[in-house]
């Protein structure tokens, strides 16, 4: 893993020029969540090698993780907004015992949720009909990833905390190693190269949980040494019941916005699994190759959780408001121009994933191209409700991620496959809709003004 670097805490975030502080906080977080997708993309890669019902068992697996892990990642972003605000209102004492209440409380919940998924892991597989040589790989995959639960909840909390510091290079450090980490071990533990066990899809969640546990390592470690300025105390570790509930009004919607996206696409999952395996195949590559396109406008919205935190924790509404505008241009011009990329390539890119899978290619490539136009609103939702969860309304971010996929995407989406002459295309006529309405009420929400104001004391 890299060393961590004293000094990496972006500067100018409450003055001076914005473009330049929302960029310098931006490019490592994109570059993160590109290593992040890697993951993702270096298991679907080798996975595809076995066939589509290995594609298909992860693809199955990936909602019910996304259900699970999104109840942390809510509590760690109610720590980024909190944290930044402190920080922008010079409370290094606050930020400091803050992140020492997360961390802890965060901790106690990983292990409840991984006791928790392992145990129900046959049962939820049950409701989403997987057929059988699917069901199978995918319950091996699931149980093996839960037990990594802790690790993975660890290392989140490391990201959020550094984030809210206004710290985004030496996350993204640790995540290289990992990732290079995760990447080398795939090929070893898939097929049994060298002296590794030939463990199939179960090792690629191996190679996940293990690359994950080296990272969470060297976060908390950093963590608890203060070496980047934020600094953990074990003394403050156990959960006081004030904090806890601070932290819960806050990270319970963040929370719920996550875990209901998660039921979205459990369903969606469901719904998609009922047209045949290439189908759901196709989903679940189509998924990973638009989440790298979604790549820049995610890290645009997690750097304006951060100016906007530390703005309105410095008492400067306008810089917030400006700093939300900016980085929904951007999100919405380079998300366009990656949806023009990703619809003349689409069949190229999906070819990659699935090889000799012709009719789960054809597929895929169908996905990509009808959604491709879609991009640029989706780009704009994810700013404006990075800047609502710096603000620290995180019900309001709720509300529309909501009503993206609750309220438009998985209802047209059964609507649409069975009850129109679309077919399959409803499916994916389904998301391109829900991204266009969903991004233009976020932005609507935002001119309005009323996300604006502190959550500190």
């Amino acid at each position: 893993m890299a060393q961590p670097t004293r000094g990496s805490k972006v500067e100018g975030l409450t003055d001076g020029p914005i473009l330049p502080a929302l960029l310098t906080l931006s490019w490592p977080i994109v570059f993160s969540n590109l290593l992040q997708t890697a993951y993702n993309v270096a298991d679907t890669f080798w996975l595809g090698r076995l066939g589509d019902w290995a594609v298909a068992a992860v693809s199955v697996s990936f909602p019910i993780i996304f259900l699970f892990i999104s109840l942390g990642i809510g509590l760690t972003i109610a720590g980024t907004a909190m944290v930044a605000q402190y920080i922008g209102a010079g409370r290094q004492d606050r930020a400091n015992y803050l992140s020492s209440q997360t961390l802890g409380f965060v901790g106690l919940m990983a292990l409840g949720l991984s006791a928790l998924g392992y145990l129900l892991s046959p049962q939820i597989l049950h409701l989403l009909g997987p057929e059988p040589e699917v069901f199978r790989e995918a319950l091996v995959y699931l149980r093996t990833w839960f037990l990594g639960i802790p690790f993975i909840f660890g290392f989140s909390v490391f990201q959020a905390l550094v984030k809210g510091y206004g710290d985004t290079i030496n996350p993204m450090k640790v995540m290289v190693g990992a990732v290079l980490l995760n990447i080398i071990l795939d090929p070893f533990l898939i097929f049994g190269w060298g002296f590794f066990p030939a463990l199939g899809v179960q090792g690629a969640a191996v190679a996940t949980v293990f690359s994950r546990a080296c990272a969470a390592a060297v976060g908390l470690t950093i963590l608890f040494r203060g070496t980047l300025g934020l600094k953990v105390n074990a003394r403050q570790l156990r959960p006081e019941l004030e904090t806890v509930l601070t932290i819960l009004r806050i990270g319970i919607p963040a929370a719920l916005e996550h875990s209901m996206k998660a039921i979205g696409i459990t369903v969606m999952t469901a719904i998609v699994a009922g047209f045949g395996t290439p189908t759901l195949a196709a989903f679940g590559v189509g998924n990973r190759i638009s989440s790298v396109v979604f790549l820049p406008s995610l890290g645009l919205g997690q750097a304006t959780t951060t100016m906007v935190g530390q703005n309105l924790g410095a008492r400067r509404e306008d810089r917030a408001e400006e700093a939300t505008r900016l980085g929904s241009k951007i999100a919405f011009i380079a998300l366009a121009l990656f949806g023009v990329l990703t619809y003349v390539f689409s069949e190229q890119v999906s070819a990659v994933f699935l090889p000799g899978e012709f009719a789960a290619i054809a597929l895929t490539s169908q996905y990509l191209r009808l959604v491709a136009f879609s991009y640029g609103f989706l780009g704009v939702m994810n700013v404006a409700n990075g800047a609502f969860r710096g603000a620290g309304r995180t019900a309001t971010a709720m509300a529309f991620a909501l009503l993206s996929m609750l309220g438009l995407r998985v209802p047209l989406a059964y609507l649409l496959s069975h009850f129109t002459t679309l077919g399959v295309q409803g499916l994916w006529w389904s998301v391109a809709i829900a991204n266009v309405l969903g991004g233009a009420a976020a932005f609507w929400w935002f001119t309005l003004g009323r996300w604006k104001g502190r959550i500190i004391d």
